[in-house]
């Protein structure tokens, strides 16, 4: 196969997956057939199945793609912090902590927008994700997310040297609320009866999250936002 018909092939696999995560968050997985997905990417139903054999191989790629996009903000702002650290004689600066926590909050939440259609599957087929008898999300998101955020958690460590901070517990403990809060408010709307303020909820968060671990060190920007809370 020459090189223009690997791409092409490529480029149509890349439809079809385009075509699919529209139609499962907008119909949902079942209501969705091969010929709706065939309508909305502008190829015969046959074709699909050059590509994928069955439905639930084209939700199960979907899953995974996710998880590999170099375009995501979380997977560049995970692969800059590993660069950072690979270069690094030294543990990082411990005031800098806080910092980081904001940009990987920001960073958790740009990516999720990104990726509202993928969530919004994720929380509706949540049961259909198995493969092998192991859940497909959760796994792919410890292996490819969580696994990397503990890594760079214990490399601060190194240098914030907290008794009370377990990188593999309080990771779940910062994101935790964060996954919650997205989904909550755009993906089952509650922001229409309860809409809270991204950044007030991020900075609270991570004022919580620094007193948990016993650091008590604040970043500017989250004084500054104490003091207009008190103001």
């Amino acid at each position: 196969m020459s090189a223009d018909s690997c791409e092409k092939g490529q480029q149509r696999k890349r439809e079809i997956l385009s075509a699919a995560l529209s139609c499962f968050a907008e119909e949902g997985y079942h209501a969705t057939t091969n010929r709706k997905i065939a309508c909305r990417a502008g190829i015969t139903e046959g074709l699909i199945y050059h590509y994928f054999p069955n439905k639930k191989a084209l939700l199960s790629e979907i899953i995974a793609s996710n998880f590999q996009k170099d375009c995501s903000p979380l997977y560049r702002f995970l692969s800059g912090w590993e660069a950072e650290r690979s270069k690094r004689k030294m543990p990082p600066d411990p005031e800098k902590f806080p910092d980081f926590l904001h940009d990987l909050g920001r960073t958790l939440l740009d990516s999720m927008d990104q990726n509202k259609d993928f969530h919004r599957i994720i929380v509706s087929e949540f049961r259909l994700l198995e493969e092998e008898g192991e859940p497909l999300y959760p796994k792919l998101l410890m292996e490819l997310s969580i696994q990397r955020i503990v890594s760079l958690f214990e490399w601060w460590n190194g240098s914030l040297s907290l008794e009370t901070f377990s990188p593999s517990r309080d990771v779940w403990f910062f994101t935790g609320p964060i996954f919650a809060f997205f989904h909550f408010q755009e993906i089952l709307s509650g922001k229409k009866i309860f809409p809270i303020d991204r950044t007030d909820f991020l900075e609270g968060l991570i004022q919580h999250f620094l007193k948990g671990i016993g650091c008590q060190k604040t970043t500017s920007r989250t004084s500054a936002s104490q003091k207009r809370t008190n103001s």
